[in-house]
């Protein structure tokens, strides 16, 4: 098992002569400069950056690179099948990322492509015999615990030109779907507010299991052999809601930038079933008064609240974080379910349509 992220290529100077005879300059030793996308999931990242955020030095990943020693492509058939480097970990050491074992240099000439990917826990191979060539990941299980699970990311950077020895520049995607929650109380009459406590929140029949193989587009490969069904819970305890939206967190997740409870999950079709992809959203409301009327108190309603025909084309989709705002209202006031404005490292969407009438326990 080996751990995903970028690496710059470069060639072991292990010996003067190599399987494909390739020159080696040794006082070019391969470095990289990698950035993982805002993650707002398991990685804390190392700056604030709205676009890029450095990749965290505590952390490492693994570099495939495979070099076209006269730039004309005429080698590279060969040369991906006897790799510069062959799934290499790349760490933090002495102010720059390079090999953790190991010295590997630029060829005299030509370019080098790159692929990367984390963590190195994920059993990584490279596909060199089919168009296009790429990662493939066997046995991939994001875990089944809110704030315990792996963030997988993959990188490529390709053709870089080793007769300038640049530095090699990688940036990380996801692999997975990522969702969070917010919760609010959405009464509109302001003597019936603060009356809703929120006790449970809980995503059902969510997959995180599963192989993954990437495509022509990084990040945006295809999940295969997904299994699993996971219910997570995103919440657990008791808070009084207010009308300041706010994210809900189990209290083990204090690596999210926003310190939501998120989770990861394999992207994957939304089912319309029983055994279909759900939330279930458990309340009570404190005794309350409204037009003459003694309301009493109601313990523990939940309301299931399936996701089909919510998410965009129903699918959860790679590299995209859901936000789930939850309305909660004692005046039936329309209580959407939406994804969040555009959130940095992730490709983000509304989604609306959705209200939850506290009083009768039911969506409207």
């Amino acid at each position: 098992m080996k751990k995903l992220v970028f690496i710059a290529a470069a060639i072991v100077a292990l010996a003067a002569c190599t399987k494909t005879d390739i020159e080696l300059n040794n006082a070019n030793v391969i470095s990289f400069s990698p950035n993982a996308l805002s993650t707002k999931a398991l990685i804390l990242p190392d700056s604030d950056s709205p676009e890029q955020l450095a990749f965290p030095t505590t952390e490492s990943f693994n570099v495939f690179a495979f070099a076209d020693l006269d730039g004309t492509g005429s080698t590279y058939e060969t040369n991906y099948v006897s790799p510069l480097m062959d799934d290499v970990n790349i760490s933090y050491k002495n102010g720059d990322w390079k090999a953790t074992t190991g010295t590997y240099v630029w060829p005299a000439t030509g370019t080098v492509d790159f692929y990367a990917y984390y963590p190195e826990s994920l059993n990584a191979t490279f596909d060199d015999a089919n168009d296009p060539k790429g990662l493939v990941f066997s046995g991939i299980e994001l875990g089944t615990t809110v704030g315990s699970q792996i963030d997988p990311l993959v990188s490529s950077t390709l053709a870089q030109m080793s007769s300038t020895k640049p530095t090699v520049g990688l940036v990380f995607k996801h692999i997975t779907s990522q969702i969070a929650v917010t919760a609010f109380d959405a009464t509109t009459t302001a003597s019936l507010q603060g009356y809703i406590t929120i006790e449970k929140v809980v995503f059902n029949n969510m997959k995180t299991s599963g192989d993954y193989r990437e495509g022509t587009t990084v990040g945006k490969g295809q999940w295969s052999n997904v299994n699993t069904n996971t219910n997570f819970v995103s919440f657990l305890g008791s808070e009084v809601l207010s009308t300041t939206e706010s994210y809900l967190s189990a209290g083990s997740f204090a690596q999210a930038i926003d310190n939501s409870a998120a989770f990861v999950i394999v992207p994957v079709d939304v089912i319309n079933s029983a055994a279909g992809q759900s939330i279930d959203v458990t309340y009570s409301i404190a005794e309350y008064q409204a037009n003459g009327f003694l309301y009493p108190a109601t313990q523990s309603q939940t309301v299931t609240i399936p996701l089909y025909g919510k998410v965009s084309n129903n699918k959860f989709q790679n590299g995209k974080r859901y936000v789930f705002h939850i309305g909660i209202s004692l005046d039936g006031a329309n209580n959407e379910i939406m994804f969040s404005p555009k959130v940095e490292g992730w490709d983000t969407e509304d989604i609306t349509g959705i209200t939850v009438d506290a009083v009768n326990a039911s969506l409207m």
